[in-house]
């Protein structure tokens, strides 16, 4: 019976190190901003002791930051239903690709993932700028009568923030689906001929 409850408690000390890593680079400073926002702060003499409600009020009063909290919301709104639908949908067609094309396709799907920042916005500066390449097709296509405002615009953020995000939706539905039983699938598969 005793060596059954050490089986848990073994656990939890082999998970010290990753939960010491976690408290020290996530919560302890979470929590020093937290007690940072209750203190004043003057612009020469830096964080002043003592506690108070100020910052809240301002921030909570404030139609700007509002604004802020609302274009952020709608932002990672957008993101999270595009992100959803693509990476689902690239997750099902990868699961069920025969084996040499799913590891080349997972290369591409993987690909926005290996890409430096600086390179990858510089690809985006290049396609979505008033004189890139998306503009100059839509132009020269007749499309549009001048240029679109993709950069610093929040279609521009959007489709940005898509292509980073989605490969790690696509890892997380591809390795939800790689736990469903086969037969289930064609269980269902005759359900729905059926019905």
């Amino acid at each position: 019976m005793r060596a059954g409850l050490a089986v848990p408690y073994r656990a939890y000390l082999q998970s010290a190190p990753a939960l010491a890593v976690y408290a020290a680079f996530l919560v302890i400073p979470l929590a020093s901003i937290g007690l940072i926002s209750f203190q004043h702060f003057e612009f020469y003499g830096g964080i002043q002791p003592g506690f108070t409600l100020e910052n809240y009020r301002e921030v909570l009063g404030d139609s700007y930051y509002w604004e802020i909290f609302g274009r952020t919301f709608s932002i990672a709104a957008l993101v999270t239903l595009f992100c959803g639908v693509l990476g689902t949908l690239e997750a099902i067609v990868l699961y069920r690709m025969a084996d040499p094309w799913r590891s080349l396709f997972l290369l591409v799907v993987l690909g926005p993932l290996l890409i430096s920042v600086v390179v990858r916005t510089l690809g985006w500066a290049l396609l979505f700028g008033s004189t890139g390449l998306i503009n100059k097709a839509l132009l020269n296509l007749g499309l549009v009568a001048e240029p679109v405002q993709f950069m610093y615009s929040t279609t521009g953020v959007v489709i940005a923030l898509v292509h980073v995000l989605v490969p790690l939706m696509v890892l997380a539905v591809w390795a939800s689906l790689q736990k469903i039983d086969a037969a289930v699938e064609r269980a269902a598969g005759r359900w729905a001929r059926d019905s």
